[in-house]
């Protein structure tokens, strides 16, 4: 299903002008990293489109690695270099670090590809600094994060024991 998708999003893309990458990083329940792909384009109609491309499993955290994963699913989607007008990330320094960071390697192969903050984030930004200044929200925050760290250690933990029996 999932490869039908794909062909049909590799059709509208090829017959639009211009496309745009949004990538973001996310951890499953078992904390594995997983680097989701999504592509932003106009169809011929003039409607604007944001379609899900998929999950990859980047080999690490590093700029580069990342970097690889989304030039392979780029390679597969944008035959044209020139095509890709625009990429957005989170702003993590990983992701948006001007020389070292991800976009710096998509835009060394996508010359056109100019890096705009992932609207998303700003929100998530924003409640997070605004959160930090007063102490006992951030003791909250900090104990519910904990409670969720050793949740998913714990049941990553099971999961673990059950397959060894």
């Amino acid at each position: 299903m999932l490869t039908v998708c794909q062909n049909h999003i590799k059709n509208e893309i090829s017959k639009a002008s211009f496309v745009s990458a949004i990538a973001d990083e996310t951890t499953d329940a078992l904390s594995i990293c997983q680097l989701v792909v999504v592509f932003r384009y106009v169809l011929s109609n003039g409607q604007p489109v944001k379609r899900f491309w998929g999950f990859t499993n980047p080999p690490g955290h590093d700029a580069k690695s990342i970097a690889e994963c989304i030039q392979a699913s780029l390679e597969k989607v944008v035959a044209k270099t020139e095509k890709l007008i625009s990429q957005s990330y989170d702003g993590t320094n990983v992701m948006s670090g001007q020389h070292a960071g991800f976009q710096a390697f998509i835009q060394y192969a996508y010359k056109n590809a100019q890096y705009v903050h992932c609207y998303a984030h700003k929100l998530s930004l924003i409640l997070g600094q605004a959160t930090s200044q007063n102490q006992q929200v951030r003791v909250f925050f900090s104990n519910l994060s904990d409670i969720t760290n050793f949740s998913i250690n714990l049941h990553r933990e099971l999961l673990f024991k059950m397959k060894l029996l």
